[in-house]
């Protein structure tokens, strides 16, 4: 079966754990807290960039999270605010029973590490001194041992290291500091909650004393039962959606008879300092994190100021830091400049809190934006009616309202494109596109709906159609930003995780590609390579799914298909049709899939697609370099050198942030290697392709050349390809052999002109691959007049069959074929010409040599070697091949 079942495992394997926290303690003698959450005192972020563009981490009121904490039942309310607990002293003037917390950031001397401490029952003067203490970790830790104040360590596995480096030994000093760990964090993922739980359970009294030897610690000096560790569970909620959907049973003997008595607070301290906690609830998945992520969004399209251009600039931080919080900072008030969006996101936040949008709002909502609205009104009865499946709702409502907005924008923009159709894409306007082509340093310019006319910039725009396009555009870029927020703080640590899991031994998460694809179903080498992949793998049931997106295809093992949000084709010289994906589908199907690194085959949307994921998810992706786009254009469109070095820096801003390249010949390694692209030799691998056993499976059948010999050119036919050589070599070969043949198989832009230069030719048009098989057996010889083939498939194919190969010794076929031995090398028209006459005038015997040398040669690219190579290169040592069918490669070997 396609995927993994890595997801589904971790998620039973933590609702088990949840279950038999949950039975530790009789119902009637437990209270129902949730020991982490925010309200609008939290108004000093720890972020850099919270800080940068001075955003609180939220705007909500304290009685709004009151009034959220009841409505989930919980029995006591407190409050974890950063470094502050203003919200527990205003309630308790207010004359409630309220238990005492904040959330403290603490520091570790002379280490760029940081950590939240959650801190339970102090009073206003023991939070001033604890907030005097938090630069020393250790003498924090040891006030709140001597002042009997119970902490917890919040998601013990998300904590701040400006080099990210010492992430075991940072949690072997946590494990020495603290007896109480939250293993239930409402805002992260089944997978780190389950580490979390995993960690805790592996820190028994004996490991317990080699790390106090290790490094020196007494845990003693800062816990009261350090070999007793206990687990809790907060929702860590900031927006009042989720608050108190996870959090802590706390265990009181008779509670029913000492609640009559006793505050509360006081019994939930004594819990608490006790240890008999157990925590309840489930943790977020991309449905809340995107939903919490999409609210502040929201909150901060509607309350942000301007931070001020003099203090960003004089704020700490990277200039990159800058720079990003500086362009965010212009979006969101660009943002606000369009009423429509923010009225849209306005709604959406009072829906998260169950009030449904108002009747002025419905009447003046055009029809093509009713579905869109009922989706929100369908959010807030689910919220006041069903607060229990409110995240099953989620579940398919944000993805389904993202769909109706792109939906719309892509609907718009087609409309908007329509005056463009029929216009060809000729090399005049290609050169014009890629010497012009800018993106304007003016955020007004970029947003505006009419953008003054600049003699430096292309007329190719962002946003040039904005008075169409600005509410759908800005609303999924709102909704997608939130879903790649969350899916980033969901897996920020990963590099963590995984060095846990191996020190655990446990947890590991599961090691699969997926494989991404623009072309998958195109008439073309790409397409034909990724089929021979895909059978390789189902045939092996390798741990690599291909994923393309397409209206038609149909899913099959270790293929994902995804249904396209909108399409868009290219005219000449590209000639193909792109289909746009399903950005929140596409993260669903990553996570589930349980996939940690990706490989990508194709640039122009899958390209981008595998970047988005790289950053969401923090897993490596490596670019398959099938094309050789530098020497495509400059064949293709005839590019100058000002034209030509303006691509090759487009081309490595591009490939240089992707973790490797595949690539497929030497000549293409070497200028990746040179100063002109300036690649690290380390993350470029040799790789190869494979072709189907069938072209091989009739090379028995192969014969001599007879008294007419035919040659035969195979491939797209266009310029970059060299056809148009072709002509000169059939006019110096009839020269001396007049009777020869030459069949030109395939299609393409050149074909019209090649045909009135070389009218005697025989064209067959394009030739599926079964007939393509038996096209080269009735050949005596290929010719590839290409200086563009990065590998050339086509002269594989034609090796399997025996059939002898001329082509020109650059690229991929100067890798592949041996000179003088399965064919011959050459520079000039001229040389491919006299080559092809040379093995034409060959004794028999010579001819039969060559013929069985293509053979042997086709042998040496065998799929097994070059794909578990691949997988080698990549970082996956250990394949599994589950298949006991024969070797089809070897059977026919043999």
């Amino acid at each position: 079966m396609t995927g993994s079942d890595f997801h589904a495992r971790t998620r039973s394997e933590f609702q088990a754990f949840l279950v038999q926290q949950a039975q530790r303690f009789p119902a009637p003698n437990r209270l129902r807290v949730d020991l982490h959450c925010h309200d609008h005192n939290s108004d000093v972020p720890d972020e850099l960039w919270g800080r940068l563009l001075k955003l609180p981490e939220t705007w909500l009121p304290t009685d709004k999270l009151v009034q959220r904490l009841q409505q989930a039942g919980t029995d006591l309310v407190t409050i974890t605010n950063h470094n502050n607990a203003r919200s527990c002293w205003q309630l308790m003037e207010q004359g409630m029973d309220v238990l005492s917390a904040a959330e403290f950031t603490c520091h570790f001397p002379d280490e760029s590490l940081s950590i939240h401490v959650l801190v339970y029952g102090f009073t206003p003067q023991q939070e001033s001194r604890l907030n005097r203490l938090r630069q020393n970790i250790y003498h924090f830790a040891a006030y709140t041992l001597e002042q009997d104040l119970p902490t917890v360590l919040p998601h013990p596995l998300f904590f701040y290291s400006a080099k990210n480096s010492r992430g075991i030994e940072a949690l072997e000093k946590l494990a020495l500091l603290f007896e109480r760990y939250e293993v239930l964090n409402g805002q992260r993922g089944f997978w780190q909650n389950r580490m979390t739980q995993l960690w805790v359970e592996s820190l028994t009294e004996e490991k317990i004393h080699q790390l106090a030897l290790k490094h020196k610690i007494n845990p003693h000096d800062f816990c009261a039962h350090p070999y007793h560790k206990c687990v809790t569970g907060g929702s860590d909620d900031h927006n009042g959606i989720f608050a108190g959907e996870c959090g802590s049973f706390l265990y009181v003997d008779n509670l029913d008879e000492r609640r009559k008595t006793e505050p509360l607070s006081s019994l939930a301290l004594e819990a608490l300092r006790a240890g008999y906690i157990a925590p309840y609830g489930e943790p977020g998945e991309e449905e809340r994190l995107t939903t919490t992520f999409l609210d502040y969004f929201s909150q901060v399209a509607i309350h942000m100021k301007d931070p001020g251009l003099l203090r960003l600039m004089l704020h700490k931080g990277s200039l990159k830091d800058k720079l990003l919080c500086l362009g965010i900072s212009n979006a969101m008030q660009e943002l606000q400049r369009h009423k429509y969006t923010l009225t849209f996101l306005k709604t959406f936040h009072q829906a998260l809190g169950g009030k449904a949008p108002a009747l002025l709002s419905n009447l003046g909502v055009p029809k093509e934006f009713k579905p869109t609205l009922k989706i929100i009104k369908q959010l807030a009865k689910a919220r006041r009616k069903q607060p229990d499946q409110f995240s099953l709702t989620l579940r398919d409502s944000i993805p389904e309202l993202y769909r109706e907005v792109t939906g719309i924008f892509f609907r718009r923009l087609e409309r908007e494109l329509d005056g463009f159709k029929g216009q060809r894409f000729s090399r005049a306007n290609l050169n014009t596109l890629i010497s012009q082509f800018e993106v304007p340093t003016s955020f007004r310019h970029l947003a505006a709906s009419k953008m003054s006319a600049q003699s430096h910039m292309s007329q190719v725009q962002v946003f040039k159609m904005m008075d169409e396009l600005t509410f759908p555009a800005l609303a999924a870029l709102v909704i997608g930003g939130a879903s790649f927020t969350g899916s980033q703080v969901l897996f920020a640590n990963r590099k963590l995780m995984n060095q846990l899991a191996d020190s655990l031994n446990a947890g590991h998460h599961s090691e699969r590609i997926l494989w991404l694809t623009d072309s998958f179903c195109d008439s073309n080498g790409v397409s034909s390579f990724l089929k021979n992949v895909l059978t390789e793998v189902q045939t092996r049931n390798l741990p690599i799914d291909l994923l393309t997106c397409h209206p038609d295809l149909s899913a099959e093992d270790h293929l994902q298909v995804l249904r396209p949000v909108s399409r868009c084709s290219l005219p000449a010289p590209f000639e193909q049709t792109f289909y746009l994906p399903d950005m929140l589908e596409l993260q669903r199907v990553f996570e589930q899939g349980g996939y940690d690194r990706i490989i990508c085959s194709t640039e122009l949307i899958m390209g981008p697609v595998a970047l988005y994921l790289k950053h969401a998810f923090s897993v490596p992706v490596w670019f398959y370099m099938h094309t050789d786009w530098n020497e495509f254009f400059s064949r293709s469109a005839g590019l100058n050198l000002q034209q030509s070095d303006r691509l090759r820096r487009l081309l490595r801003a591009f490939y240089t942030q992707f973790d490797g390249l595949l690539v497929l010949n030497n000549e293409h390694k070497t200028w990746l290697e040179s100063p002109a692209m300036g690649m690290d030799a380390s993350r470029l691998q040799l790789t190869a392709h494979w072709v189907d056993a069938s072209f091989h499976q009739i090379s028995h059948r192969r014969r001599l050349p007879d008294s007419r010999p035919t040659l035969l050119y195979a491939g797209r036919i266009s310029r970059e390809k060299g056809v148009l050589d072709l002509p000169s070599v059939l006019t110096r070969i009839q020269a001396h052999l007049p009777d020869v043949r030459l069949i030109i198989a395939g299609d393409g832009p050149a074909l019209k002109k090649l045909r009135k230069k070389m009218p005697e030719a025989e064209y067959t048009g394009w030739i599926a691959a079964e007939q393509m098989a038996e096209l080269y057996l009735q050949a005596d010889l290929l010719l590839l007049p290409s200086r563009f083939d990065t590998f050339g498939c086509v002269v594989l194919e034609a090796l399997a069959t025996g059939l002898p190969v001329v082509a020109y010794a650059s690229k991929g076929p100067a890798d592949i074929v041996r000179h003088n031995q399965e064919g011959f090398l050459c520079n000039t028209a001229e040389q491919m010409a006299d080559q092809a006459m040379h093995y034409l005038q060959l004794p028999t015997i010579q001819q039969k040599i060559m013929q069985n040398a293509a053979i042997a040669r086709y042998a040496d690219y065998h799929p097994r070697p070059i794909l578990d190579q691949l997988m080698h290169n990549i970082g996956l040592h250990n394949q599994s091949d589950s298949s006991e069918e024969p070797d089809l490669y070897e059977t026919q070997a043999t």
